[in-house]
């Protein structure tokens, strides 16, 4: 005999929790207030929510499942205040990174516990994949950082662990919530979903309109080099979501979508692959993030800051807005790429 599973109440919308509250003969207004100190207040124990009595208290506990989580590990790093933690959900275990500017407070997050694919310069590829997050569990990395710091965050990038586009509903779900005005009401042109190039997810985020982000992992503007630094490009690939983005580029904002492209020194950091990336990235009115590779997989290396310094001017003096995001939380092993390498607990 199954036992029947409890409604994750940190994943549901505040008009479902008002439709369930309602059916169990609850007021509405219940819901905005549960609401609230679970999105807005972050508080995860109903005996805390001191506006709710203690009947109403109990059949929360047994109607809903409320987050579990633990943090295995924290990493923080003395060069640049920038913090890595360690989440567990029972057996899925996922990392986090915050990231502290003058201006911002940053984080990123993770969507899948490992990753199915398996880009050639990402630790995440090389550990086991354990599944996707609910977008309970992707909220609880948001809330459970926020719970950490005196500084509220601005600015959530989901371009940790796994492929978002993999996870397509939750990581929305998630993105949706975070925005809420009875939530943390964090603006959607600050959130950014990045893809590795599903052109399915792709197609949905932009008939769907969906108001967030998009940063396109693109890495090579060849088809054979792309295809020796990423495996997706074997089943889409880039010049079909290229394509299917220049079609469509009208019906997205202005300046709703970027580039992300990791320098690797003797690869893609050519003349040629500026004056190609260069090409797309104006016809695709996309801003430009350099990234220089943080990990040394399959005899892979950064660039000399020479090197890095030459292909951003060679973008740049094509008329190309590019930026050069360094390597923030690399002494942690929190940069772009290396996430999970070494740091999973067992």
């Amino acid at each position: 005999m199954s036992i029947e599973k409890k409604p994750e109440i940190l994943s549901l919308t505040e008009d479902e929790l008002a439709h369930l509250l309602v059916a169990d003969g609850h007021k509405k207004f219940r819901a905005q207030q549960v609401f609230q100190w679970l999105h807005l207040k972050q508080v995860f124990d109903v005996r805390q929510m001191t506006n709710l009595k203690a009947d109403f208290q109990d059949y929360l506990t047994e109607k809903f499942s409320f987050p579990d989580f633990k943090i295995l590990n924290e990493s923080k790093s003395p060069s640049d205040q920038t913090a890595k933690y360690l989440f567990a959900f029972g057996k899925k275990q996922v990392e986090s990174v915050w990231l502290p500017y003058e201006n911002r407070q940053s984080i990123c997050i993770s969507v899948q516990s490992g990753c199915s694919l398996d880009c050639s310069f990402c630790a995440t590829g090389k550990i086991a994949f354990k599944g996707n997050l609910t977008a309970g569990e992707i909220l609880t990395q948001v809330y459970g950082m926020q719970q950490l710091y005196d500084r509220r965050i601005t600015n959530i990038v989901f371009m940790g662990m796994g492929e978002p586009f993999y996870n397509y509903d939750n990581a929305i779900r998630a993105a949706s919530l975070i925005a809420h005005q009875h939530g943390m009401n964090i603006s959607r042109r600050r959130i950014t979903l990045s893809t590795s190039g599903v052109l399915p997810g792709i197609q949905r985020f932009i008939e769907e309109k969906q108001p967030y982000r998009l940063a396109l992992s693109l890495h090579s503007v060849f088809a054979d080099k792309r295809k020796r630094i990423m495996d997706i490009e074997e089943k889409y690939p880039f010049e079909d979501v290229l394509g299917y983005l220049r079609e469509k580029r009208g019906e997205m904002q202005q300046g709703q979508l970027m580039f992300e492209y990791i320098m690797i020194d003797g690869i893609n950091i050519f003349p040629d692959d500026a004056k190609e990336l260069a090409r797309w990235a104006k016809l695709l009115n996309a801003k430009v993030n350099l990234i220089p590779m943080n990990t040394e997989f399959n005899g892979m290396h950064r660039p000399s800051e020479e090197k890095i310094y030459e292909f951003w001017r060679a973008l740049v003096e094509r008329g190309v807005v590019a930026v050069n995001r360094k390597s923030p939380a690399k002494d942690i092993d929190g940069a772009c790429g290396m996430l999970a390498g070494q740091k999973l607990a067992s």
